[in-house]
């Protein structure tokens, strides 16, 4: 695939691809320098071509030094631990395949030293896989034959799938979030980074449901930034260009995510900003209603409560120490005090319950209990919550709103309709 490639850079400026296999061939023909730029889907930074060409160790961790056997070595007639371990590193350096040891020569070293060195050194087997794993991660590059490698050192080992994903996950999980958000900020088409995120997925030697996961984990990130960097604020709401919206959920179908199922925070926060921004900046367009309003457009209606701050009074008893006392049947004698304060505090509380309505010049509260309308220009303040409009006029107290859908809405036509009113 053409997301295989190498990437090419020359001071500062890509010029070309190259197979990884070609790149040694075309370094000797004078195309490609060893001063060039290489990059490819997994790599954090592009790097020097030399550093990729640069010879490898014969082997990602060294040969135990020698070290005398101990008492129980001697008392079952053993080798040490260091001796097996040093049969099994000779054996991987002779080795025709990089990371592969037959199933022969494994059991000639267990007759050889006495014990089953799959079993007796599992520890520095396991330490020997961390240290061959962070070899081929360092350069942020994870090259299929590397990955052949390190399937070669688990068979090699002796490690069956669940101890080697226990050994592995959290570095390739690491190394394909990484991987992800940089080829997703890279510049190009979606079509382009969807590729890339394929051949990154089919490298990493996870399970798909831990790839997927990453991967959504990744795509929140990269959705939430461009929305972030998209929105526009306006009375201290988020308005977002429909046509970006849509760019959006396009970007994402691209990557096989439906951006409703897969991020319904993010999907509905797009909805809303896109909404918002046609009602601040598409004409308002009038609306029926079955009310009695003569020739005034009406331009919004719902059912609302209406609330109000209003100033009551609470009874408060206070009093000290209190006891009763039988004396006689039903008769008892109270000791103690006893004192009732009357207090006044504000609250909010219902008042009505009723349509609201936005005309042209003025709003109306057709409620159960009565009826009210004030004009736009005496409105001074609009202020929206998650579940209310707040309203506050040059005189009177604040008419709170309450209703569970649309106050946002609510609030955007209503203000254009107050600064319409006030020229």
């Amino acid at each position: 695939m053409a997301s295989d490639l190498l990437h090419l850079a020359r001071a500062g400026k890509e010029y070309g691809t190259c197979p990884p296999d070609e790149l040694a061939a075309r370094l000797a023909a004078g195309e490609v320098l060893a001063t060039d730029h290489y990059w490819r889907p997994g790599m954090k930074a592009w790097a020097l071509v030399a550093a990729l060409l640069a010879p490898r160790p014969p082997l990602p961790f060294v040969r135990p030094v020698d070290k005398a056997s101990n008492f129980l070595d001697d008392l079952f007639s053993r080798e040490s631990k260091v001796k097996g371990l040093q049969l099994l590193w000779d054996q991987l350096a002779a080795s025709p395949r990089e990371g592969l040891v037959t199933e022969a020569a494994i059991s000639a070293i267990t007759q050889q030293v006495g014990y089953d060195v799959r079993k007796r050194c599992q520890d520095e087997l396991k330490q020997w896989y961390r240290q061959a794993l962070a070899s081929y991660l360092a350069d942020r590059l994870f090259l299929p034959q590397e990955k052949v490698n390190l399937d070669n050192l688990a068979r090699t080992f002796g490690f069956d799938a669940v101890t080697t994903l226990a050994l592995h996950r959290a570095e390739f999980e690491s190394y394909y979030a990484v991987g992800a958000m940089t080829c997703l900020m890279r510049a190009g088409t979606p079509e382009e980074k969807a590729q890339q995120l394929e051949v990154l997925a089919r490298e990493v030697p996870l399970p798909s449901a831990v790839v997927a996961d990453v991967k959504l984990r990744a795509f929140k990130t990269y959705f939430g930034d461009l929305y972030k960097q998209n929105i526009v604020r306006e009375d201290d709401e988020n308005l977002l260009d429909p046509s970006i919206a849509r760019e959006l959920r396009r970007m994402a179908n691209v990557h096989g995510l439906d951006l409703a199922a897969a991020l319904p925070e993010l999907s509905a926060q797009v909805a809303q900003s896109a909404q918002l921004w046609q009602l601040y900046k598409a004409p308002l367009t009038p609306i029926t209603s079955d009310r009695e309003l003569g020739s005034e457009p009406c331009y919004w209606e719902r059912q609302v409560e209406l609330y109000q701050n209003k100033r009551v009074t609470v009874r408060r008893s206070y009093g000290g120490f209190g006891s009763s006392i039988k004396i006689f049947g039903s008769l008892r004698y109270r000791v103690g005090s006893y004192d009732v304060q009357r207090q006044t505090e504000d609250q909010v509380v219902q008042v009505d319950a009723g349509r609201l309505l936005f005309l042209a010049q003025r709003a109306v509260f057709d409620g159960q209990l009565k009826n009210m309308n004030f004009k736009y220009t005496k409105v001074v303040d609009i202020v929206s919550y998650t579940n209310a409009v707040v309203v506050s006029r040059d005189s009177g107290p604040d008419l709170i709103f309450m209703f569970t859908a649309g106050p946002a809405e609510a609030a955007v036509i209503l203000r254009r309709l107050v600064r319409q009113a006030k020229g």
